[in-house]
């Protein structure tokens, strides 16, 4: 990997890393401190993710215009100085829950920038396109670290210090990510000549795209299926998984099967063939996802939570995977709607699935909703198997993108 994809690298860990410390201590602030209640606290979390629904297709169509790196850096500084200054409003007894709403959703729209920008420009720090999958395994390890060490690390901090404290750390991590994006040298390819239209023609763009490409249409509905599954999984398992250690160690499964499928992906998918290994993960949790909704009763809750690590595997796997496919088969110009449009899916879904779950729980009972997050689990491998990635065996970058289906799909 070159320098400059160790620089960009480095940047991540930072970012990533701040994201999940935030995660612990954005919620604490607002019921320690101001009170929150579980209304509060509930519209705090949603405004954090509503950017990625209201925004992330224009998103996407506006960062095909422009050079990223400079909005990489942007957003990067606007999320410093967004949450830098809530420690400053709680010190001067300025802080409320409607500013910190303001924050969360403000930092949301960042993230929405940042990660769209980020997704696309990727593929301009790797020399050689047949490495991109090393490169999303090396973010995606990152990811599945913070994932899993993120929230500890700061209730621990927390327990030493405040929870403003750790929000003001977060903030300089999000500006020592700045900086070392600032450090690449590679220059950026100029975006694509091209006559400018509206945003809105330029979204339906993206949207048609996605559509009508076999490989992304996939990829959509498969993230889609995986989304509404885990979110409903999520909602459900607090009100099947006591005590709390339960939980943790439950959820701490997956977490070690994320960073297991981010640290073998590069290998499996070039011994087994990247369509052939999604595929082949895809049918494994097959057996595994209707031992969830027995949890606890019949089934014992540490075989429920490996059940649950290769649920995550696979998710972490996708992430590899399916990605380095996704910027396979999508041209440059092309890159910030297609991740524009797949996030705004993939939200939807989440969304759906958490919303899905509280329905049917209210009504059937959580096994009930878990079983219905199940399902949907369980049809994860069918639009793998229906798209060109099925026949995808190498990843070498001339065959996929020149001879193969795939190819033929690209929008060409």
């Amino acid at each position: 990997m070159s320098r400059d994809f160790t620089r960009f690298l480095v940047a991540a860990v930072a970012a990533k890393w701040g994201v999940n410390l935030a995660k612990v201590a954005v919620p604490l602030i607002a019921i320690a401190s101001l009170g929150a209640g579980p209304g509060e606290a509930g519209a705090l979390a949603a405004a954090g993710t509503a950017p990625f629904l209201l925004i992330g297709l224009p998103a996407g169509a506006w960062l095909d215009r422009i050079a990223r790196r400079p909005v990489l850096v942007a957003m990067d500084l606007l999320r410093f100085g967004l949450l830098g200054s809530v420690p400053v409003a709680a010190a001067a007894g300025l802080l409320s829950l409607p500013y910190l709403g303001l924050v969360v959703f403000l930092n949301g729209v960042a993230t929405v920038f940042f990660d769209l920008a980020a997704q696309s420009h990727l593929a301009d720090l790797v020399d050689d396109r047949g490495h991109l999958v090393a490169a999303n395994g090396r973010l995606a390890t990152v990811d599945q670290l913070a994932l899993i060490g993120g929230p500890a690390l700061a209730g621990w901090l927390i327990g030493r210090s405040t929870a403003s404290v750790v929000l003001a750390a977060t903030a300089l991590g999000y500006l020592w990510s700045a900086l070392w994006i600032r450090r690449i040298r590679r220059p950026e390819p100029r975006p694509a000549a091209v006559a400018r239209r509206s945003l809105v023609a330029e979204v339906r763009t993206g949207l048609s795209f996605v559509r009508r490409n076999r490989t992304l249409r996939a990829i959509a509905i498969a993230g889609a299926l995986v989304n509404f599954a885990t979110s409903g999984t999520v909602a459900m398992l607090p009100l099947l998984l006591t005590p709390e250690r339960t939980l943790s160690l439950f959820l701490s499964a997956g977490g070690l099967g994320g960073l297991l499928a981010a640290l073998t992906a590069k290998r499996l998918s070039k011994a087994w063939g990247p369509g052939r290994s999604v595929l082949a993960i895809g049918l494994a949790i097959v057996p595994a996802a209707p031992l969830l909704p027995l949890v606890g009763r019949p089934v014992p809750w540490p075989l429920a939570a490996l059940a649950w690590a290769v649920v995550i595997f696979k998710i972490g796997f996708d992430g590899v995977v399916l990605t380095s496919f996704r910027q396979l088969v999508t041209p440059p110009g092309l890159l910030g709607r297609v991740n524009g449009t797949l996030r705004v899916i993939f939200s939807g879904a989440l969304t759906l699935g958490a919303a899905t779950a509280g329905l049917v729980g209210d009504h059937a009972g959580p096994r009930a909703a878990l079983a219905v997050a199940c399902a949907a689990l369980m049809l994860v491998w069918v639009p793998i198997l229906r798209s060109p990635m099925r026949a995808a065996t190498a990843w070498e970058s001339a065959s996929i993108l020149d001879r193969s289906p795939i190819a033929i799909e690209g929008g060409r």
